[in-house]
C-alpha cells in the first residue's frame, strides 16, 4: 500500500455522507455507497447497514435517538495497494443532541475505515468500518434569538 494524492471526488464522500446523516437525507446517503456499500462497526461497535435499505434503517434510527447530529469530518488518508484497491482513514467528531426536554450532547471521536470502489465510473464507498475511539457527554442549550440579546450583542 502506498498513499497517493486522491482526487477530490474521493475526499467529498466524507462530506457528503456526513450532510445526508445531519440532514436525513437517506436518498443521498445511498448515493455515496455502492449499490451492496455496506456501513459496519469496527472493535466493540455491532453496527452493520448494508444496501440502501440498510442505510434508511440507520437514518431511521438516527431520527428516532437523536434531536439534532452535526458530523465534523477532520483528516483523511489514502491508500492505494499493487493491484489498485483504494482504502483510506477519516477521522470525525459526530455530536448527538439526545432525545429529551433537557439538551445533553453525546461527541463521539470516529474513526472511518473506508474502502473505496467505483460504480459507474463514480467512487463511491464499498464498505466503511466505523470505530468508535471515545465519547463524550455534557449538557448543552438550544440557540435562540433571545440569545443575541443576552449574550451575543456584539454580533447584531
Amino acid at each position: 500500500m502506498s498513499a497517493f494524492a486522491a482526487p477530490q471526488e474521493l475526499h467529498d464522500l466524507a462530506f457528503r455522507y456526513a450532510l445526508a446523516v445531519d440532514s436525513l437525507d437517506t436518498a443521498m446517503l445511498a448515493s455515496v455507497f455502492t449499490s451492496d456499500g455496506v456501513l459496519r462497526g469496527h472493535g466493540e461497535n455491532p453496527i452493520e447497514f448494508r444496501g440502501a435499505e440498510g442505510l434508511a434503517r440507520m437514518v431511521g434510527q438516527c431520527e428516532t435517538a437523536f434531536q439534532k447530529t452535526m458530523h465534523n469530518v477532520f483528516n483523511q488518508t489514502f491508500e492505494r495497494s499493487e493491484d489498485g484497491r483504494v482504502t483510506g482513514h477519516t477521522t470525525c467528531i459526530a455530536s448527538h443532541v439526545l432525545r429529551g426536554d433537557d439538551w445533553k450532547l453525546l461527541d463521539m471521536a470516529m474513526r472511518y475505515h473506508n474502502l473505496y470502489a467505483q460504480e459507474d465510473g463514480v467512487w463511491k464507498f464499498a464498505e466503511r468500518r466505523l470505530e468508535v475511539v471515545w465519547v463524550e457527554t455534557r449538557p448543552v442549550q438550544k440557540f435562540t434569538s433571545a440569545m443575541m440579546d443576552a449574550d451575543l450583542k456584539e454580533f447584531r
